[in-house]
């Protein structure tokens, strides 16, 4: 890479990270070409971007975001580096990678950037293990209207037995 790209390059990454809901950080080494397209593939999909890039640059766009201290990031940047940026959701394209890694045991995971604070590889591993958005704001849902499902068949259950005693009665005078 030319000298005079480095700073483009910074300002992009910068860019991307800025805007992010969070960010984790892998070790793509011993990934073959196709694991690692395929990878990138299903990130993609979930609302991600999985960029490769040398790790001073990575460390610098950080910095310029305003997403992590320089001195911080460089100490965990070692050996092939990737970017998994979340811009939709911020854990669906983590569990990609969990996914991934259960499997196959690769990528290796370094760190990850939620709401500006640093995680280690086992807190991203259990944020990985986490149901999607859509299934807690379903969970959510039910366990709100569970209340007044209860409420409402009560009631109901109530009505249904004074129409009984109703319908009894009144065959009770026909006779």
């Amino acid at each position: 890479m030319k000298k005079s790209d480095k700073p483009i390059v910074v300002e992009k990454l910068a860019n991307l990270t800025r805007d992010a809901k969070s960010i984790t950080v892998v070790d793509y080494q011993k990934m073959g070409t196709k694991q690692l397209n395929e990878l990138r593939q299903k990130v993609t999909k979930m609302g991600g971007s999985f960029v490769v890039a040398k790790n001073t640059l990575i460390a610098l766009a950080l910095k310029k975001a305003g997403v992590a201290n320089k001195s911080e990031v460089e100490k965990l940047l070692e050996g092939p580096t990737a970017l998994i940026v979340a811009t939709d959701d911020e854990i669906a394209p983590l569990q990609v990678i969990g996914k991934s890694i259960t499997e196959t045991e690769l990528p290796k995971l370094k760190f990850g950037i939620f709401n500006a604070e640093i995680l280690m590889p086992e807190k991203l591993m259990a944020l990985s293990k986490l149901p999607g958005k859509n299934v807690l704001f379903g969970k959510l849902v039910g366990v709100m209207a569970g209340p007044s499902y209860s409420l409402v068949g009560t009631l109901n259950g109530n009505l249904q037995k004074l129409v009984y005693i109703l319908s009894e009665r009144q065959k009770t005078l026909n006779k």
